[in-house]
């Protein structure tokens, strides 16, 4: 039973698939300010924070962007940590046969003020800020540098975070070598289960293995949740999915646009496969993605328009759409899983809707259950296969 955690206390700000226990773990510390809750659900990590501390974002948010000085000195010192960082990597990490407990406890740190001082730029941060900006000449100042040195930190993120060979998986390929674990098994560990390792304490790792499909963790909690309790969590939190063919978001760039559906998800466990999908977009397609980031960069050039679940005035796809003169609308919620590749839609980005016009397929919605992420929509021909076929089955068990 979950008593610690309500969903009504929280705000679900973002969600994206391929980030590893590892890398939530990180993050627990570097948004420790925001209360988070950190889920990953079959694969899918959803970040929540609570409701009042999002709030208490915002309104340092216009604090900041109104100081005159505030972002020129953040950005100066910014910039500084992350090439303290490259030359940290470079000269006490990179091609190391070994590693000390302590050289790992500093990448650590290394890792979570970056992410932690990033955060300065999302839309917890810049959203309600983003309102004032045409009554002060400081904020409008402040806010147009946000977007390129955004990009410039996100990139050394992916460096350390995210890339095939980035920071992270070269630490965890010296550390794997180390201690006679498979450097893949270090995704699915968190800062104190590797620091242990000095400590000669091995995880187990079959049970590591399965986080990724039900792994909780919260800054409310020493401990995480894994297996039955965190399942528990899970459903409490899970959003209920409906269906409708007109979807609603905010207005991030005005403007309208129709054209065809091309859905893209960024999964940083598989970027080989988000090129080929970025490939397979046709230009003038409607660009539809739970996030856009500057991986998704050359399909936005490609879209019509820009439609995502999450976001806010200074996200990614806002930022890009303004610049490329093009149709924005954010914070849908479930555009990316109403909407299909194909589909044919209209985008009114002065009305902040998303209007179907004709979908490339019929779907049936069925219910899955209670345990499940509530439904799903397949095609309607494999429905009347699928309800068929378990027909068959039920008269063979019941008759034969």
């Amino acid at each position: 039973m979950n008593k610690i955690f309500k969903k009504d206390d929280y705000i679900l700000s973002f969600w994206v698939r391929g980030v590893s226990v590892f890398v939530t773990d990180i993050h627990l510390e570097a948004y420790k300010a925001l209360q988070p809750l950190f889920i990953i659900d079959d694969g899918m990590f959803k970040q929540y924070f609570t409701k009042i501390a999002y709030e208490q974002a915002l309104d340092r948010g216009i604090d900041f962007y109104s100081d005159e000085d505030a972002f020129d000195n953040y950005k100066i010192a910014l910039s500084s940590h992350c090439e303290k960082f490259k030359e940290f990597f470079e000269s006490e990490i990179k091609n190391q046969k070994t590693l000390s407990r302590e050289k790992g406890v500093k990448f650590f740190e290394y890792t979570i003020k970056l992410c932690g001082d990033y955060t300065q730029m999302n839309f917890e941060s810049t959203d309600k800020v983003f309102l004032h900006q045409d009554d002060d000449p400081v904020v409008k100042g402040n806010l147009s540098k946000v977007a390129k040195f955004k990009d410039t930190v996100r990139t050394f993120m992916n460096i350390v975070l995210f890339d095939s060979n980035s920071y992270c998986n070269q630490l965890f390929a010296i550390l794997g070598r180390q201690f006679d674990l498979s450097p893949s098994t270090f995704n699915n560990l968190t800062q104190q289960e590797i620091l242990a390792l000095f400590d000669g304490k091995k995880p187990d790792e079959l049970s590591v293995g399965k986080r990724q499909e039900a792994f909780v963790e919260s800054c409310e909690s020493e401990d995480a949740y894994e297996g039955e309790d965190a399942k528990n969590i899970i459903q409490e939190f899970r959003e209920e999915l409906l269906a409708s063919n007109v979807l609603r978001g905010r207005v991030a760039n005005r403007g309208r646009a129709i054209g065809k559906v091309k859905i893209i998800s960024v999964d940083y466990s598989d970027l080989h496969r988000l090129n080929a999908e970025i490939d397979r977009m046709k230009k003038g397609d409607i660009l539809v993605a739970e996030t856009t980031a500057p991986e998704l960069i050359v399909a936005c050039k490609k879209a019509a328009a820009i439609v995502t679940d999450i976001g806010g005035m200074m996200s990614h796809a806002a930022i890009i759409s303004r610049e490329l003169g093009i149709p924005c609308i954010v914070g849908t919620q479930f555009a990316a899983k109403v909407l299909h590749d194909g589909d044919l839609v209209e985008v009114d980005a002065d009305k902040g809707v998303v209007i179907i016009t004709k979908r490339r397929y019929k779907w049936i919605i069925l219910r899955k259950s209670k345990k499940s992420s509530g439904i799903t929509l397949i095609k309607e021909k494999e429905a009347h296969f699928l309800i068929g076929f378990r027909l068959i089955v039920w008269l063979q068990k019941k008759f034969l």
